[in-house]
């Protein structure tokens, strides 16, 4: 019978100390989901944000600004679920919180071309409801 006292009774590195807690791998396989789910929603919203403002002058024939503001925030939208695309996608024991350095300037940098495109493309569709409609 092996000694309680010594360390004979376990092999070398088999201590269960060692092997992760199954509670701390759970936490982080909820989190890999979330931020699956969160990544998958953005970009289901992001093409959404960006199109379904074209909808207001085509149904109303009016130019309405705040509609380019929704379209320009879709670009950002699309960054941000960039980022969680990779989080979710991190090595076990990785920091996913570390793609938030890059995601964050990202996001503000795509504002610009993202709202110069918002624009044109509302312009445009308002610019041929107004010939369509005259």
């Amino acid at each position: 019978m092996p000694d309680p006292s010594t360390n004979d009774a376990f092999p070398s590195g088999s201590w269960p100390e060692a092997e992760p807690e199954q509670r701390t791998i759970a936490m982080m396989n909820t989190r890999r989901k979330a931020f699956r789910v969160t990544a998958r929603a953005g970009f289901i919203v992001a093409p959404v944000m960006f199109l379904l403002p074209l909808l207001i002058p085509l149904l109303s024939g009016d130019y309405y600004s705040p509609a380019i503001i929704c379209m320009t925030a879709a670009w950002a939208v699309l960054v941000s679920a960039t980022s969680f695309q990779a989080m979710a996608h991190t090595k076990a024991g990785g920091h996913p919180w570390l793609h938030q350095l890059w995601a964050v300037p990202a996001a503000i940098i795509a504002l610009f071309p993202g709202g110069l495109a918002a624009f044109l493309l509302y312009a445009a569709v308002v610019q041929a409801v107004y010939h369509a409609t005259k």
